[in-house]
């Protein structure tokens, strides 16, 4: 075990422990974009910094791991300021889109700006866009949104074996997407809109259905396969909406395949009530 201080708190954690996930012990949110605990560690967004004594600058608490009698201050003026002015960066080029983006109301972006941000930026001009990619029928692509925290990039090459999906080009120019063909060659390719911290990424089926504070929620297991997934079922009213994964180590993680979460369309009653038939191009109820 090792000793070290957190804000002035004794604490004792595992070697190799990260400065994030012994924050996270004692009960100390430390925000983040890239970094996910299931997926390698990136380290890109910088969004986690945290000062430790006898370190010239702040450091990323996602990547740098705890030694014995280490300091570390995730409140101080220094990461403060440091987190400020990423979001600020992050937010040059990032549309305003919120009130017609479908991560509105779940967005960590929004939620961090608003904890974290300034009421104000000292950078006006003209945003970078980037254009939209076809990933299939099941996500809905909007790249300018995309903060570039390879999320999507790590689950997809790491996880569900896609290597076709990546980063191209540098700096300003920097985009996500498939290398040759477009379709994503996986039935996980539905877990990058939950991994996806922006609006970059979303489900096709569920766009502009429902805000999160419209539906209700109610966790199950999926019972159209023999793994049992833990799910979420969102319904506004009596309609179901969405399905989302639950964690559950033992069984699916914290993934579900793209049947899982896009088949509950089967499910919904949508019989024809009359036959109909077609007059001059017009459909017509037969009484």
């Amino acid at each position: 075990m090792v000793k070290v201080y957190i804000n002035n708190n004794v604490l004792f954690v595992a070697k190799n422990t990260s400065i994030l996930e012994a924050c996270e012990e004692v009960g100390i949110q430390i925000p983040r974009f890239c970094y996910h605990e299931r997926l390698k560690v990136a380290g890109n967004c910088r969004m986690c910094l945290v000062e430790v004594e006898k370190t010239p600058k702040p450091v990323t608490s996602c990547a740098f791991p705890v030694v014995p009698e280490m300091r570390v201050y995730t409140d101080t003026p220094m990461v403060k300021k440091a987190r400020e002015n990423i979001l600020e960066f992050l937010l040059i080029n990032h549309p305003l889109d919120c009130p017609i983006c479908d991560q509105g109301g779940e967005c960590d972006l929004q939620d961090q700006s608003l904890a974290f941000g300034s009421d104000r930026s000292r950078f006006f001009y003209k945003k970078h866009t980037t254009q939209d990619k076809n990933l299939g029928p099941l996500i809905k692509t909007i790249m300018s949104r995309c903060i570039l925290c390879t999320r999507c990039v790590r689950f997809l090459q790491d996880v569900a074996g896609d290597i076709n999906f990546g980063i191209t080009l540098r700096g300003e120019e920097t985009e996500i997407g498939a290398y040759v063909n477009n379709n994503l060659n996986t039935e996980l390719s539905g877990n990058i809109i939950d991994l996806c911290p922006v609006g970059a990424l979303t489900s096709k089926p569920y766009a502009f259905v429902a805000r999160p504070w419209e539906i209700n929620s109610t966790e199950t297991i999926d019972l159209s396969d023999s793994i049992g997934s833990n799910i979420r079922v969102d319904v506004k009213e009596t309609e179901i909406l969405r399905i989302l994964p639950l964690q559950n180590d033992s069984l699916n993680d914290e993934w579900i395949s793209d049947k899982t979460r896009f088949s509950f369309d089967g499910f919904k009653f949508q019989r024809v009530g009359n036959p109909f038939f077609n007059v001059s191009g017009v459909s017509k109820s037969l009484n």
